[in-house]
Parts: structure tokens; C-alpha cells; sequence
């Protein structure tokens, strides 16, 4: 999560998030309890925590394809 901005205070996305332009997101029936559990623990929404995820694993591809 390098380089994210910080949340906007009256907003759960950080300024710029394009929130108008949602993406779906299809899980399994266990994918989708795990993120909710993740979401629980951290005190995010299921969306947030979803992004937050995603951010990890695009910054591990790119690293992986970086080379």
C-alpha cells in the first residue's frame, strides 16, 4: 500500500478513489467469510478490506513482474 492517500475523514475511500466506477467482486462462499472476519478485525467495510487486499496482491505482481 505504498503511496496510498490518507482516508478523507468523512469518507472511507482515500480522496481520489473513482467510487462511481465500482468493480464487482466474485468469491467463494469461504473467500467471502474470510474478508468479512478481515473486515470485522480491522473495523473496515467489506469493500475497503477488498481493496485493501487487492493493493497487496497487485504490489506482490508487480513485483514479481518488475524484472
Amino acid at each position: 500500500m505504498t503511496g496510498a492517500k490518507k482516508p478523507n475523514p468523512s469518507h472511507r475511500a482515500p480522496t481520489g478513489v473513482l467510487t462511481a466506477k465500482p468493480i464487482a467482486l466474485r468469491l467463494l462462499s469461504e473467500e467471502r467469510s474470510a474478508l468479512e472476519d478481515a473486515a470485522i478485525a480491522e473495523g473496515r467495510s467489506m469493500a475497503s478490506q477488498a481493496r485493501i487486499f487487492f493493493l497487496q496482491g497487485l504490489n506482490d505482481y508487480q513485483r514479481k513482474h518488475s524484472a
